[in-house]
């Protein structure tokens, strides 16, 4: 038993990994809790505090991924790029036009749909794109699946675009895990236990909640929280229930960003600029990079303020334009596989 305990204290990974997973389980149990016992709370102040930053380390990430030179890659990035930029537009175009003609319950379905399907089959490209990249490997039936789930997406808009609230932080989860399979790879295995643990987590918060009863909606803002939680969709469920989650998730989703991406890859850290190839790289563009990255940190003194100034309008439009960061972060992902 003594030289067991030995062996542990001397290896050093398997010791940072048993942190690792005691940290994260210890920052969900007290997030649950705290987020439980007051939902709306809790997603006012996350937001709040961690929204705009998470947006500026997300940037510096996806910063120092990006090639001075695209080489064979040219076509991934140009249509990963165009997606972007093309699908923000429409997706715009849709919110702010919100309580006009636009959003008959015919043309809202039509609308959201037809986004959802460009959506689809943009990121359905994006895989046969890279599959086409790998040797011996045809990634033609990505078509197939964003087929089948466009046709989703047409039968069931409410919750189609529903499940991307609540995926999206699974993204964050996908690009640490990543991450670790890179640079820590002996952190790997406590991290999916880590992962293994969230459904747990959500089940707890299910019986805590499911039948409690529904948040008051006292205010435009707080029924503005409660819808994007889905209560309008899910009325057989608590609000209180579907918002401790979202906020849950999302919580999560923000400390990846901040804090777990940057712990396990020194390329994110924020300061570490010559991490970055084109900003470092000879043939790079560092004055581009650097005020690009001095206006995303200046964004997030400019939300701070304006969340203190008029929450529930900055609230909006920064939901608005955040979906310019959740497509931006599709190529990277799809790249990284």
């Amino acid at each position: 038993m003594q030289n067991a305990k030995q062996l542990e204290i001397s290896n050093p990974k398997l010791s940072s990994a048993h942190l690792f997973a005691l940290g994260f389980l210890a920052f969900c149990v007290l997030s649950a809790l705290l987020i439980g016992s007051a939902p709306i709370t809790a997603s006012i102040v996350t937001i709040f505090l961690f929204a705009g930053i998470h947006n500026f380390f997300e940037f510096r990430y996806f910063a120092a991924r990006m090639p001075v030179r695209w080489g064979r890659s040219r076509l991934f990035y140009t249509v990963g790029i165009g997606g972007v930029l093309v699908l923000t537009a429409f997706y715009l175009t849709i919110y702010f036009d919100s309580g006009t003609w636009l959003w008959s319950a015919d043309r809202w379905q039509i609308f959201v749909s037809g986004w959802n399907t460009a959506f689809i089959l943009w990121l359905g490209t994006l895989f046969y794109i890279r599959g086409r990249q790998k040797p011996k490997s045809d990634w033609t039936i990505a078509f197939a699946v964003a087929f089948l789930l466009a046709g989703l997406a047409w039968l069931f808009p409410a919750y189609w675009s529903l499940s991307m609230v609540y995926l999206h932080p699974f993204v964050a989860m996908w690009f640490l895990e990543r991450q670790i399979r890179r640079t820590k790879k002996e952190w790997l295995k406590a991290y999916h236990f880590c992962l293994l643990t969230i459904p747990f987590f959500i089940a707890g918060l299910y019986f805590a909640f499911a039948n409690a009863p529904n948040l008051a909606e006292e205010n435009s803002l707080f029924s503005r929280i409660t819808q994007h939680a889905g209560s309008g969709i899910f009325q057989n469920l608590s609000s209180h229930f579907l918002v401790a989650t979202h906020v849950f998730l999302e919580t999560i989703h923000y400390t990846v960003w901040i804090l777990l991406i940057p712990l396990v890859d020194k390329r994110a850290i924020p300061w570490k600029l010559k991490e970055i190839p084109l900003f470092a790289n000879k043939d790079g563009f560092p004055k581009l990079v650097a005020i690009a990255l001095l206006i995303s940190l200046s964004l997030v003194f400019v939300f701070w303020f304006a969340f203190s100034r008029d929450y529930e309008t900055t609230r909006d439009i920064y939901f608005a334009f955040a979906m310019a960061h959740v497509l931006a972060e599709m190529p990277f992902l799809v790249k990284m596989l």
